[in-house]
């Protein structure tokens, strides 16, 4: 093996157990990736961890479920100096004067839990591109360990740590700013928003037909479109669940021209099949990035009920645009929705002006 790889190796804590077996198997770009990441010779058992951290054991094993990882094995040694910090940096937090201990243990979990299955589905994403670019040097004749070679220069990981830092920054910004303004400091209650669903039409059973590329292929423009017109006109994407997006907005009109916007695209697009959108407006409740309550529920069950192409909403929405110029409504028949009643029900389309140009060669 290439003797400035082996000692890359050793620096970031594989033992020569770990290397050996790693080029025997073919994964010597695997390990490097791996130390890369994480470094430091893993030594530590959890409960070696949990006794040098100074933090409970039972809080450091929901911290870690909350991360969304199992239990490890009672012997393993998994874990390196780096864990102890981490864990010791949480127990800092515990220890602060701002919040009570069991309010601060409860609401770093809660944190913990959601961040988490953020940066997992910001892993995955990383991964696919690292598992292309693995493959593209295989492809192209290079050999595991010299694809390994390559991995400390290529995955800058201060860069990547960075971006997210920055990332984060903005967003946290933007949501103090969007809960504080026009509100006292911390108040808790319900916020008026506009909320959004957004599906396709017949993915259940495209995806059956499709090929996973294909299917991939689909998804990835339906978010795509989704999270770009969500942004453009200033409202904020909640989830996607497969084939449905989620969006809440401050302005009702703005909600509406995102439902509109969406819909129409998907009815031009080469590969989406088409869209149908429900819309609903009033009170919410936040808890943890998400949004509850009894307009989330109508908003989600109006999509249901919509036809390929319609966007469909709650009186309360009508209401609230009904003397905006640029939408029109259509009143249909009241339905009964479970666990909701009955509910009136609008078509909601746009109002779009006349083409000047087509007017004049009309009178002409």
């Amino acid at each position: 093996m290439n003797r400035r790889l082996r000692a890359f190796l050793r620096r970031q804590g594989a033992s020569h157990t770990e290397i050996a077996q790693a080029e025997r198997e073919g994964r010597l770009a695997l390990l490097a990736f791996d130390r890369t990441l994480m470094p430091g010779r893993p030594r530590y058992r959890f409960d070696d961890v949990v006794r040098r951290s100074g933090v409970e054991r039972d809080n450091a094993q929901r911290l870690w479920r909350a991360l969304g990882f199992p239990d490890p094995p009672p012997d393993a040694r998994r874990f390196t100096d780096g864990d102890v910090e981490a864990l010791q940096a949480l127990r800092d937090i515990f220890g602060t004067d701002t919040f009570p201990a069991q309010r601060s243990v409860e609401g770093l979990v809660q944190q913990v839990r959601v961040v988490g299955a953020a940066l997992a589905r910001v892993a995955e994403v990383q991964s696919d591109a690292m598992l292309d670019a693995f493959k593209d040097a295989r492809d192209s004749g290079l050999s595991d360990e010299q694809v390994a070679e390559l991995v400390p220069d290529s995955l800058n990981w201060d860069r990547i740590s960075h971006l997210l830092d920055y990332a984060m920054r903005l967003q946290l910004r933007a949501a103090l700013w969007r809960k504080y303004a026009g509100r006292e400091p911390g108040q808790a209650g319900e916020q008026l928003l506009a909320v959004g669903f957004v599906d396709l039409v017949g993915y259940t059973a495209l995806s059956q037909e499709l090929e996973e590329e294909e299917l991939a292929g689909l998804v990835s423009r339906f978010e795509e479109i989704a999270y770009d017109t969500v942004a453009e006109h200033g409202a904020r994407v909640v989830k996607m669940i497969g084939d449905e997006v989620m969006f809440v907005s401050e302005d009702t009109a703005a909600a509406a021209r995102i439902a509109l916007r969406l819909s129409e695209r998907s009815t031009v697009d080469a590969v989406l099949p088409e869209a149908r959108a429900g819309l609903a407006c009033g009170p919410v409740v936040a808890h943890e990035g998400d949004y509850y309550g009894p307009v989330v529920n109508l908003a989600s069950r109006m999509v249901e009920l919509a036809r390929p192409g319609s966007v469909l909403t709650s009186d309360d929405f009508h209401a609230a645009l009904a003397d905006d110029a640029s939408f029109a409504f259509q009143r249909l028949r009241s339905r009964k929705i479970r666990d909701i009643g009955r509910v009136e029900v609008w078509l909601l389309e746009s109002v779009r002006e006349p083409d000047r140009e087509g007017d004049q060669e009309a009178v002409s």
